[in-house]
């Protein structure tokens, strides 16, 4: 297989950036190894030295920058489209959601980020609301000295950002949908609790939900999915689940349906290297309607920003941000299912 040709020209480059951010190859002779080891080379030789770094680092951040804004958008509707609306516009314009008008517009809420940065929910009599955007980022630390050994490489310092803005979005959807948990306006129906996790409730929810649009998906982390099946199952029947779900269990050690609603999994890690605490707190699952009015709005507002910090041990701090909101619209359309035992992240 012949190997890409190196490129001199930035706008090539953010080209190559974008396949190497969505997997993809610009023609069917190469791979998306090839692609990557292309863009390694080619966003190193743009900073060979420091000079090189300091006369091209703009270059080099309109590369990220670009990427971010296409392809971060583009996994957030991958991920939540289902049950989100999302919204980009040029920054400072105004963004307006609708809400279905119907006998249910006089008991919906909603629930965002408050001026205290705490989410806070509120009535919501009108058929629009403004949704406001606050800044989110992600990093990156640069060793200058290991960049230039080549034991690390600009391409995946872009990486590091662009998964940091990514979790940031979805952590904070997660933050506010979390936030209406304890929300006295929420249905007792919409919401269920125990100290393990208790088919007959989840099924509850589902049903719930499914009054609200064509189906229910649960969202949860892949902690609370194994605690949603058995370790050790052989051949034997167990009552409620089917042969197909008993053989997800066994041969893959969570279930992908419950009861014919999907299953998604949210990506969970730890917050450092202790492996105590995690980023998402695994106790909760959301079991959102698909087909119906859509639950989550995400507004992303104008372009992202990276601005570089220099150390005094001569290292370097790349910091991106981008203006995001997200916005919860009523309670009652929607359910949320807490597992006691499970651990609760700081």
């Amino acid at each position: 297989m012949p190997k890409i040709q190196n490129i001199n020209n930035i706008d090539d480059i953010k080209d190559r950036a974008r396949h190497a951010a969505k997997v993809t190859t610009p023609t069917t002779e190469y791979s998306s190894v090839d692609v990557d080891e292309s863009l390694r080379e080619e966003m190193n030789s743009l900073c060979k030295t420091y000079r090189e770094f300091q006369r091209n680092k703009n270059d080099i951040f309109e590369i990220i920058e670009e990427t971010a804004d296409e392809i971060v958008p583009k996994k957030i509707e991958f991920l939540m489209g289902p049950f989100a609306e999302i919204k980009q516009t040029a920054n400072g314009v105004k963004t307006v959601f609708k809400q279905r008008v119907g006998k249910n517009r006089a008991k919906k809420f909603l629930t965002q980020v408050g001026l205290s940065g705490v989410y806070e929910t509120f009535r919501l009599d009108s058929s629009t609301f403004e949704l406001k955007a606050h800044a989110i980022g992600g990093g990156a630390y640069l060793d200058f000295e290991r960049f230039l050994s080549g034991d690390e490489n600009m391409s995946e310092y872009m990486d590091i950002i662009l998964e940091g803005l990514e979790e940031a979005v979805t952590g904070e959807v997660l933050k506010a949908l979390k936030a209406s948990y304890t929300n006295t306006s929420r249905p007792a129906a919409n919401k269920k609790e125990s100290n393990t996790f208790e088919a007959d409730k989840m099924v509850a929810l589902c049903n719930t939900v499914k009054a609200y649009g064509n189906g229910a998906t649960i969202f949860a982390t892949a902690e609370f999915i194994a605690d949603m099946g058995i370790d050790n199952f052989g051949t034997t029947a167990l009552p409620g689940y089917s042969a197909i779900e008993i053989e997800e269990m066994r041969t893959k050690g969570k279930v992908g349906l419950f009861r014919g609603n999907p299953i998604v999994e949210i990506p969970n890690s730890y917050t450092d290297e202790t492996n105590t605490t995690t980023k998402v707190d695994s106790a909760y699952a959301y079991v959102l309607p698909t087909g119906g009015e859509k639950v989550v709005k995400i507004l992303f507002e104008g372009n992202t920003e990276i601005h570089d910090f220099e150390n005094r041990d001569n290292s370097m701090e790349m910091h991106a941000y981008k203006k995001f909101g997200v916005a919860i619209l009523t309670h009652y359309n929607w359910g949320i299912y807490k597992n006691t035992s499970l651990v609760v992240a700081g």
